[in-house]
């Protein structure tokens, strides 16, 4: 899915930069931008139970010790 995202933002930034240098580098940039903090927010979403037992964990260990 990440992909198709990719593709669609490379497309319509590539439409309003024009097929010039500049604008496939500017939709290259902002494609690999944007996907990239998509990226990050699936895997936070993936950790987010692990992240939840760990902090769990953190506050019986301070809890009790």
């Amino acid at each position: 899915m990440i992909e198709v995202l990719y593709l669609l933002i490379f497309a319509g930034v590539l439409f309003f930069t024009g097929v010039t240098m500049f604008g496939i580098m500017l939709s290259l940039g902002l494609s690999f931008l944007f996907v990239l903090a998509f990226g990050m927010f699936a895997m936070l979403i993936k950790m987010l139970p692990w992240l939840l037992v760990i902090m769990f964990g953190i506050w019986l260990f301070k809890k009790y010790a």
